[in-house]
């Protein structure tokens, strides 16, 4: 009789991230669990092939590992006490921190610019704890960052890191959870070029940071994961009313502010993404349903109003919860 296979449930997972003091030194623990589905750990190792010629007729003789092109996916909601990290992750900057109101503080992030530096945001360090074992990724910087959502559904990010080589540690599960409810979309705001903005169907937003892997002799892991320049860029539909200009905004140079708000209907919590600079582009009349839509791409362009050390940047963001301490 075939002994009995257990399975172990994803259910169990727990994911967290923490800024690392030094580079590739593990940060020394987890302050609060993001929630996260479909968590992926990718260890990427590279195998190096022996085909030399030995006298037979065989295609490969060894395999030798070769380096890690280590990788962490997931996939989150939006809550407000843990978002800032992410956001840190994409953009780098520190976070200031604002007294607004009795236990109410805003968050802002923008875009690190320091050229003796590299203009790096932080390195984090990630647990991933997936039953059978907790895995454990150093010196891993956010390589992009996406935001989507539609009128009848939460508001998603999907994210990928470019990590060291994934290693096992002692399970740290026992620790505090996200207690901050996901954002709807249907409480969300939109405004272009200073003026809301209620005919938004979809939305999507992509925050790249172009991560490469840098390998050197003596490393299997790579010497540095290093972020290139940011690019922000996006597409959305939406209904097309009387008197809509943004069809005639995408056919000419017109460079608009658009602000997006996403905001919790329980504690008013909320997170702003400003860009400053958008140009819309790549207009379409959609003719598929019962009403018409207009489906756009867009482009983030720095700017000067958006950054927050020097220099340009094409968004900043701003968080507004109840946490004093800088992320």
């Amino acid at each position: 009789m075939a002994s009995t296979v257990l399975p172990l449930m994803t259910a169990n997972s727990y994911w967290g991230l923490a800024v690392e003091t030094t580079y590739g030194t593990a940060a020394a623990s987890v302050n609060t669990w993001t929630p996260i589905n479909s968590p992926k750990v990718t260890p990427g190792v590279k195998w190096l092939d022996d085909g030399d010629f030995r006298g037979s007729p065989v295609t490969i003789y060894d395999e030798v590992a070769g380096v890690f092109r280590a990788s962490f996916d997931g996939k989150t909601y939006t809550y407000t006490d843990v978002y800032p990290n992410l956001l840190r992750a994409a953009l780098g900057s520190q976070d200031t921190v604002a007294s607004v109101g009795p236990s109410l503080y805003t968050h802002t992030i923008g875009l690190q610019n320091s050229p003796n530096t590299g203009s790096q945001a932080p390195s984090y360090t990630i647990w991933n704890d997936s039953v059978d074992a907790t895995y454990q990724m150093v010196a891993s910087k956010l390589d992009v960052l996406s935001v989507s959502f539609s009128a009848d559904a939460a508001v998603e990010n999907t994210f990928t890191f470019k990590t060291n080589q994934p290693t096992t540690t002692a399970s740290v599960s026992g620790l505090p959870e996200s207690t901050q409810h996901l954002i709807p979309a249907w409480n969300c705001s939109a405004s272009i070029g200073g003026v809301a903005v209620y005919v938004v169907e979809d939305w999507s937003m992509d925050i790249k940071r172009n991560a490469n892997q840098i390998f050197a002799l003596g490393s299997q892991s790579a010497v540095s994961n290093f972020q290139g320049p940011i690019d922000v860029t996006g597409k959305c539909t939406f209904i097309v009313q009387q008197g809509e200009t943004y069809w005639a905004n995408a056919l000419t140079r017109d460079l608009q502010v658009v602000a997006l708000t996403l905001t919790d209907p329980f504690t008013n919590y909320s997170i702003l993404y400003q860009m400053s600079t958008v140009q819309l582009r790549d207009p379409v009349i959609n003719q598929g349903k019962n009403y018409v839509e207009l489906d756009l791409n867009f482009q983030a362009v720095g700017n000067t109003t958006d950054q927050v050390t020097f220099g340009y940047s094409p968004i900043k963001t701003v968080v507004t919860n109840n946490i004093a301490t800088a992320y």
